[in-house]
C-alpha cells in the first residue's frame, strides 16, 4: 500500500502555494519569505514556480525544488512564529 498525504497542489498568485491534504485540510503557504534562501531561490522563476506537482508525498517544482508533506506545515508554522 502506497501512502499518500497530499491530494493536490496549486501555485497561486503572489508566491502562495495551495496544498490539499488527504485529511481534507487545505494549506495556503506564503513562499515569498523563503525565496531568498538558496534552496528556494529557483522558485522565483515563473516557469519553475508554475511547474508544481505532487505525488502524494512531496511537492515538486520541476527537478529543482522538492518539499515533503511534513515540511509544508512546518514552514507555515515557522512563518507565523518568526514575525
Amino acid at each position: 500500500m502506497e501512502r499518500r498525504y497530499l491530494t493536490a497542489v496549486e501555485p497561486v498568485s503572489d508566491y502562495r502555494l495551495q496544498v490539499d491534504f488527504v485529511s481534507g485540510a487545505r494549506l495556503l503557504l506564503d513562499i515569498k519569505p523563503y525565496l531568498d534562501k538558496t534552496r528556494f531561490r529557483p522558485l522565483s522563476d515563473p516557469e519553475v514556480w508554475n511547474s508544481a506537482v505532487t505525488n502524494g508525498i512531496f511537492v515538486r517544482f520541476g527537478n529543482v525544488v522538492e518539499i515533503s508533506h511534513d515540511g509544508l506545515p512546518a514552514m507555515a508554522e515557522r512563518e507565523h512564529t518568526t514575525e
